[in-house]
């Protein structure tokens, strides 16, 4: 699986992406998308609603979502 470099703030060319990052404390997140913030931008529209919206209950999606994580092997 490829694996991307997290970009520090200063080296993400979106200010809103930056400004996001920042808001969050350095969200690594933010980091990687800053490789293509309007990906990211499209994201959004996507994640947002699946996360906290629908009919599973949030804890039960946190707990696929950390399985899946641990299944590929993601190290953060």
């Amino acid at each position: 699986m490829a694996r991307l470099d997290v970009l520090p703030a200063e080296a993400i060319n979106d200010p809103d992406l930056r400004e996001m990052m920042a808001a969050t404390g350095g969200d690594e997140m933010f980091g990687v998308y800053g490789h293509h913030p309007t990906l990211f931008k499209g994201f959004l529209d996507f994640y947002l609603p699946a996360k906290f919206k629908g009919l599973l209950p949030f804890a039960l999606k946190e707990l696929v979502r950390l399985r899946i994580a641990e299944l590929n092997d993601c190290r953060r």
